[in-house]
C-alpha cells in the first residue's frame, strides 16, 4: 500500500506498521489537473441524467405538460432539444444538490453522535512508533513525538495535586489541565495526518480517466434512482418492474 503527500519534497520509505499498514511509501505524485478537471465537469454533465428522469416522470404524470411547447413551431428540432438538455441541466442540478444537502445534514447528525476526538480512542493506528518514525523523516518538523496520557496516569496526577497543600493546588490544577490539553493537541496533529494519508490511499490522485468518467456519473445515476423510488409514492403509472428493478440496481450498484 502507498500513501501519497502532496506538498513534501519526493521521498521514498517502507516501514512495518501494526495497525494499519506493513510496507509504507511516502512520495510526492503532481496531480494532473486535468483529470480533476475531467472529474468535476462528468459530475456536473452528468446532472442531466436525473433531471431528464425528472421531466419524464413529469411527462408521465401529466401526459399533456409539454404538448404547447412540442407544437411550436416557430422553434426547430434542435432548438427544442437544446431547450430541452439544458432544462434536464438545471432541474438535475437542481436535484443532485439537495440530496447532497440532505444526506450531508444527515450524516453530519449521526457523524456528531458517533464521533469520538482522537484523545479519545485508547488504541489508535497514528501512535504507532514506526509510522510515526517514517511519517517523521519525510515531514522533517513533525508534531511533537509523545504518548497520549492514560486515564490513570492522569488521576495519579490529580492525586499527586490533592496532597499539595490547598493555597498551591488550584495554580497546580491549572498547569496540569494545560498539559493535558497540549498532549491532546499533539496525538491530534499525528491523527491528522494520518487521516491525510489514509485518504490519499481511499480516494488517490493519479487515477486513470475511466475512474474519473465512473466517478463523475455514478451519484448522478443514484439521483436518478433516488427520485425514481420516490415517486412510486406519487405516480403509480411507473410503479413497474423495469422502472424499480433498474433504480434499485443504481443505487446498491454504482458503477465503479
Amino acid at each position: 500500500m502507498f500513501f501519497a503527500a502532496t506538498k513534501f519534497p519526493a521521498s521514498h520509505l517502507a516501514a512495518k506498521s501494526r495497525c494499519f499498514t506493513f510496507g509504507i511509501g511516502l512520495t510526492y505524485p503532481v496531480m494532473d489537473i486535468s483529470k480533476l478537471r475531467l472529474d468535476r465537469l462528468l459530475y456536473v454533465i452528468g446532472g442531466v441524467i436525473p433531471g431528464f428522469v425528472a421531466l419524464l416522470i413529469y411527462r408521465v404524470a401529466a401526459p399533456n405538460s409539454f404538448a404547447w411547447f412540442l407544437s411550436l413551431g416557430s422553434l426547430g428540432y434542435q432548438t427544442k432539444l437544446g431547450i430541452v438538455l439544458v432544462t434536464a441541466l438545471l432541474v438535475g442540478r437542481t436535484l443532485t444538490a439537495f440530496l447532497t444537502v440532505f444526506l450531508g445534514a444527515i450524516g453530519g447528525v449521526i457523524g456528531h453522535r458517533l464521533f469520538k476526538p482522537p484523545h479519545a480512542l485508547s488504541t489508535a493506528p497514528w501512535r504507532d512508533p514506526t509510522w510515526r518514525a517514517a511519517l517523521s523523516r519525510v515531514l522533517g518538523e513533525p508534531p511533537k513525538d509523545t504518548q497520549r496520557w492514560q486515564a490513570w496516569f492522569y488521576e495519579q496526577k490529580l492525586r499527586q495535586i490533592e496532597s499539595l497543600p490547598e493555597a498551591q493546588q488550584p495554580l497546580a490544577r491549572t498547569r496540569l489541565e494545560l498539559e493535558r490539553l497540549e498532549n491532546e493537541g499533539e496525538d491530534r496533529e499525528w491523527a491528522r495526518w494520518y487521516d491525510h494519508y489514509h485518504k490519499l490511499v481511499l480516494q488517490p490522485s493519479d487515477q486513470d480517466v475511466l475512474f474519473h468518467v465512473h466517478r463523475g456519473l455514478n451519484f448522478n445515476l443514484q439521483v436518478a434512482a433516488v427520485y425514481v423510488l420516490v415517486s412510486l409514492w406519487f405516480v403509480p403509472a411507473i410503479r413497474l418492474w423495469w422502472c424499480i428493478l433498474p433504480a434499485s440496481f443504481w443505487i446498491r450498484n454504482p458503477l465503479c
